[in-house]
């Protein structure tokens, strides 16, 4: 019960604190649970993040659900994704009651402005951090080459995965052909 309450605070105040949603969450995510409580290895976050990211929903509360579960299983899945899920139930509830004093604001609004651009900074952080521990090869240079040029073009996102999946299997099928020669 120790691991799913450590789960439930992590991901209350990861959630609390955190501005800008799932993505935002993954630099912090990626710190409590890799570096300090060393409960998942930096392969097993960018397989959550990648599941998490082509996967229908909220990406906090995916996020919160597949670390959970890979730490605790099924209740600390419940434990991490209710950890995650009340901050901003609660904010939206405040917010809500002041929504029209709020969007009046010149001040909010500049605060705002702060925070869009500190959400860019840390969603970039974690797509690096990311990439350097996921492209290892030129396949995976290509493929990733390839994903940022498709949406760059407004390419469909679920296509793109689905294609990049097909190319992944079809890569690694090739390669384990080729070992056996």
């Amino acid at each position: 019960m120790k691991k799913q309450l450590i789960l439930f605070k992590s991901f209350f105040v990861i959630s609390a604190v955190t501005l800008g949603g799932g993505l935002a969450m993954i630099p912090v995510i990626q710190k409590a649970f890799t570096e300090k409580n060393k409960w998942l290895s930096e392969e097993d976050m960018a397989d959550i993040i990648a599941v998490t990211q082509s996967s229908p929903g909220i990406i906090a509360t995916n996020i919160a659900v597949l670390t959970g579960y890979r730490v605790a299983g099924v209740s600390g899945a419940f434990f991490a994704a209710i950890g995650a899920v009340v901050p901003p139930f609660l904010s939206i509830v405040v917010i809500a009651s002041l929504v029209q004093h709020l969007a009046a604001s010149e001040t909010v609004n500049h605060i705002f402005t702060g925070v869009r651009a500190a959400i860019c900074a840390l969603i970039l952080a974690a797509a690096i951090r990311m990439a350097k521990k996921i492209i290892k090869g030129k396949f995976e240079i290509v493929l990733a080459l390839f994903g940022f040029i498709g949406m760059l073009f407004n390419m469909n996102a679920i296509l793109l995965v689905i294609l990049s999946g097909i190319s992944g299997v079809i890569f690694t099928l090739s390669r384990k052909k080729e070992e056996k020669q």
